[in-house]
């Protein structure tokens, strides 16, 4: 009789292990919401990162002519032989409304970003 109450605990414990998990608060990010097409863009260089508020890699560029503004690309379709932070790539696309962040600094801009091209870049 002890030996199958000790059982039960066990399977008890081992379910509820199983069945608690964190509560994902974030929505989903990696969804792109494509539809405000804002700009094209065609072999034009940029940065791979991970971005820490849309939780997905990004593509940062700067803008020719300013010291400091960036677009952030929230990549939609990335390869996954591209997802390493600080790889320099020249790429084509279509960037689109983003609204779901926030810029972290002045001249900074959101994008989703859906690629048409992706190469690595020769200064890398």
């Amino acid at each position: 009789m002890e030996f199958k109450f000790i059982k039960l605990i066990v399977v008890g414990l081992v379910f509820i292990a199983n069945t608690c998990s964190k509560e994902d608060i974030t929505p989903e990010l990696s969804k792109c919401n494509l539809k405000n097409v804002v700009k094209s863009v065609s072999e034009v260089s940029g940065t791979i990162w991970f971005d820490s508020q849309s939780q997905t890699y990004a593509i940062y560029r700067g803008i020719d002519g300013t010291y400091d503004a960036q677009e952030i690309g929230v990549v939609c379709n990335l390869p996954e032989n591209y997802k390493k932070e600080g790889k320099k790539i020249a790429f084509s696309g279509k960037y689109y409304e983003n609204q779901d962040f926030s810029p972290q600094i002045p001249g900074q801009e959101y994008y989703y970003l859906e690629l048409t091209k992706i190469d690595i870049s020769k200064d890398n």
